[in-house]
């Protein structure tokens, strides 16, 4: 049954792509997040279905979907050159098989970025991209929130839809994704127009924030409570009523503290935090962190996707001395940053390239926020633009531990920067033609 549903979920998504080639899109990105290949155990299970999506959508977009495209500017040139940047480092790269493994997927999310604000112009399309985004997602947090409401939990043991390591299934990534969806989902119940601003979808939009909440408690990943500090702390600044925040998260705190939280799983893994320098995990990453920008001065080219494999590091005993793998014997930690994932694997230029891209994206959503905070007809879209600000910090101060630097959920934000950018100056030409004047 649940391989049927899976299966035709997909069959409509696509087939409403003849009609509206953004539909088609939709699906991919269902695809991307949900992965209902492995969910299923017969009809889909397997299948290409990243690749089938990819081509439907921009063969539909091609042939029936092609007003009114986007000005290229330097934010997808930066999306496009760090593509075939990465090809060049993946050539290079001394583990080839392990490289083009990597550069199989991350090239498609790469691509995909490019084509975002191509196919998803206008305020309803832009919209249903943030809602299937965050129900796609939402699939995947309700079952690990449900199950840390009902009492289960834990570091590397929160069973989640789908198997393996990667993407929503690895817990530190999960938590950082679940407090990224936070601001987009405060952004749909101010501004939704796809949904009725009622009560019940109020509801339904809470619900999602708590389940988000109570599956970053359930990971018990460090990651998760420096995601939600920093989430907490940019609403504060934003926010016009900033006593009520510091009373808050002033009680919060009290509460916190006197608590006994020490004999729970989360309690426990939150302790870690203050003796990182006897955690042979955290050491570990800091031990990778000083030999990447070591590799780097040697080779500021960098060494291809998994350039981590040549460190060797097999890990840190409690007394503060690296362990490593014997000679010959391919193997190393993980860089467990975007920083140092992206730094170790793409050399200088392709740090500055991902540093700029990212860059440019706050700077115009800052201009962005500012343009539009006072137009009653357009408040979405300052309303949008702050959510994805806070998005992305959130995103890059989780992302400082964990290595996700590839994975669709940035690039997402920075393919919406330019899709609202685009529609607000379209918005703009189209106001300038109905006084007459000249459009620069």
């Amino acid at each position: 049954m649940q391989s049927l549903f899976l299966s035709a979920v997909f069959a409509v998504l696509m087939f409403a792509g003849f009609s509206a080639a953004f539909a088609a899109a939709l699906g991919f990105v269902w695809v991307d997040i949900v992965r209902p290949q492995q969910l299923a155990y017969s009809i889909i299970n397997d299948q290409p279905l990243s690749f089938i999506a990819a081509v439907a959508t921009l063969g539909l977009f091609l042939l029936r979907d092609k007003k009114s495209p986007p000005k290229f500017g330097p934010i997808l040139l930066l999306i496009v050159l760090f593509c075939l940047w990465v090809t060049f480092t993946t050539l290079i790269s001394d583990f080839p098989t392990q490289a083009w493994g990597k550069w199989d997927w991350a090239s498609k999310v790469l691509i995909f970025a490019v084509l975002i604000p191509y196919i998803f112009r206008s305020r309803i399309q832009i919209e249903a991209f943030i809602l299937v985004f965050v129900f796609s997602a939402s699939t995947i947090l309700f079952s690990a929130g449900l199950k840390t409401i009902l009492g289960g939990g834990g570091y590397g043991t929160l069973a989640v839809m789908g198997t393996g390591n990667t993407g929503l299934s690895e817990s530190s990534t999960l938590a950082v994704v679940c407090v990224m969806l936070i601001p987009l989902v405060m952004f749909l119940m101010r501004h939704t127009v796809i949904f009725p601003r009622n009560l019940l979808t109020r509801g339904l939009f809470l619900a999602i924030i708590v389940m988000a909440l109570a599956a970053v408690v359930g990971t018990t990943a460090r990651t998760g409570i420096i995601a939600v500090a920093v989430m907490c702390l940019l609403s504060m600044l934003q926010s016009k009523k900033k006593l009520w925040w510091i009373a808050g998260l002033a009680l919060a705190a009290v509460v916190i503290l006197n608590l006994d939280l020490s004999a729970t799983r989360w309690g426990n893994r939150m302790s870690t935090i203050e003796t990182y320098n006897a955690d042979s995990s955290a050491m570990g990453r800091i031990k990778v962190w000083q030999w990447t920008i070591e590799f780097v001065g040697k080779h500021p080219l960098g060494g291809g996707f998994d350039a981590y494999l040549h460190n060797r590091i097999l890990g840190v005993t409690s007394d503060g001395e690296t362990q490593y793998l014997p000679e010959g014997q391919v193997g190393g930690k993980a860089f467990h940053s975007i920083y140092f994932e992206v730094l170790g694997e793409q050399g200088i230029v392709g740090f500055s390239m991902y540093a700029l891209m990212v860059g440019l994206a706050m700077f115009k959503l800052i201009r962005l926020k500012r343009a539009w905070k006072n137009d009653a007809g357009m408040a979405w879209i300052s309303g949008l633009a702050n959510a994805l600000m806070t998005s992305i910090v959130v995103f890059l101060a989780g992302g400082s531990f964990v290595g996700i630097a590839y994975q669709p959920y940035i690039f997402y934000m920075l393919s919406l920067t330019v899709a609202i950018d685009q529609y607000a100056r379209r918005v703009v030409q189209d106001q300038l033609k109905v006084k007459g004047r000249a459009i620069p």
